[in-house]
């Protein structure tokens, strides 16, 4: 027959599991402190950021309709597509090359590179900002 535990090794069991319990609850309440927003950089900050870099650019776009848009390649920059269609709007912003005028977004830092076959440069707003149009004779602003 097995022998019934003793009230010691019944008492080691119970702390075992709350420390294991307590040692979760730790590393769960850690991961939400981490992924917490910076006060420094409060979320509103990134709309507000995003509305002064285009807002040059919006008052050389028609008050309404559709332009295009081109950006950075990848999942990550989605973020900057939506960023751009709220600083942007009540013009729509489509995430497609086909269309009279279309928004370049890049990095700062970065230049468009090579672009697809078509599209010309109308002006330069810096900070990675910039207008093209699909119109061969467009001519680039030198502002």
């Amino acid at each position: 027959m097995h022998a019934s535990p003793t009230s010691t090794q019944l008492q080691g069991r119970k702390t075992i599991g709350i420390v294991t319990f307590l040692v979760g609850c730790l590393l769960s309440s850690a991961r939400l402190v981490h992924d917490a927003p910076n006060p420094r950089n409060p979320p509103g900050d990134i709309e507000r950021r995003s509305d002064q870099r285009f807002a040059v650019l919006k008052t050389a776009l028609p008050a309404r309709g559709v332009v295009g848009y081109i950006g950075e390649p990848g999942i990550p920059a989605l973020s900057d597509y939506y960023l751009a269609q709220y600083a942007l709007a009540p013009v729509v912003i489509d995430h497609s090359t086909n269309h009279a005028l279309v928004v370049g977004n890049f990095f700062p830092q970065s230049s468009p590179g090579a672009l697809p076959p078509g599209l010309h440069l109308i002006r330069d707003f810096g900070g990675g900002v910039f207008l093209f149009s699909n119109n061969p004779f467009a001519e680039e602003d030198k502002r």
